[in-house]
C-alpha cells in the first residue's frame, strides 16, 4: 500500500493538471493528454481505482502522436466513469466526469475538448478522494 506522502504528492500533481489545464493554450493540450496519461499509469496503489496499464498508456501516446488528442483523452477515461461534454463556442468546452462511487459531478472547461476532458478527469479524481476522505469542501 502507498503512503500517505506518495499519495499526496501524487494528487497535488493531479490537480495541477485540472488547474492548469483550463488555461492551457490548444497548442499545449498534447502534452496534457500525455501528461495525465502517465499519472493514470503512476496511480499510487492503496488510492483506490484502477492505474492505467502500460498497454492503455501506449495507446493514448500513439493517438496522440497521430494528432486524435480527443481520442486520447477519452481513453484516459475509467471504463466505469461517467461523461457530459459541450462547446458554447469556439475555444469554450465543457466537461464533467462522474467517478465510480463518486457522489458529485466534477466539471471543468478548457480550449479544447482534451483539454476540458482531462481537467475534469484531473478533478473528479481529487474530488474523488477528498470525498471518500469525508474532508471535501461543500
Amino acid at each position: 500500500m502507498a503512503s500517505p506522502p506518495r499519495i499526496a504528492e501524487w494528487l497535488n500533481e493531479v490537480d495541477n493538471i485540472a488547474l492548469s489545464s483550463t488555461v492551457a493554450s490548444p497548442d499545449a493540450e498534447a502534452g496534457y493528454v500525455r501528461a495525465m496519461g502517465k499519472l493514470m499509469r503512476m496511480r499510487p496503489e492503496g488510492l483506490g481505482g484502477a492505474s492505467l496499464t502500460a498497454t492503455g498508456e501506449a495507446e493514448i501516446l500513439r493517438a496522440v502522436m497521430a494528432g486524435a488528442c480527443e481520442t486520447a483523452a477519452l481513453r484516459l477515461l475509467p471504463y466505469e466513469a461517467r461523461v457530459m461534454t459541450s462547446a458554447s463556442g469556439a475555444g469554450h468546452h465543457m466537461a464533467t466526469v462522474r467517478q465510480r462511487g463518486q457522489h458529485r459531478e466534477s466539471t471543468s472547461s478548457g480550449g479544447t475538448f482534451a483539454l476540458a476532458l482531462v481537467s475534469a478527469l484531473a478533478l473528479s479524481i481529487v474530488d474523488h478522494y477528498y470525498e471518500l476522505a469525508g474532508t471535501l469542501p461543500n
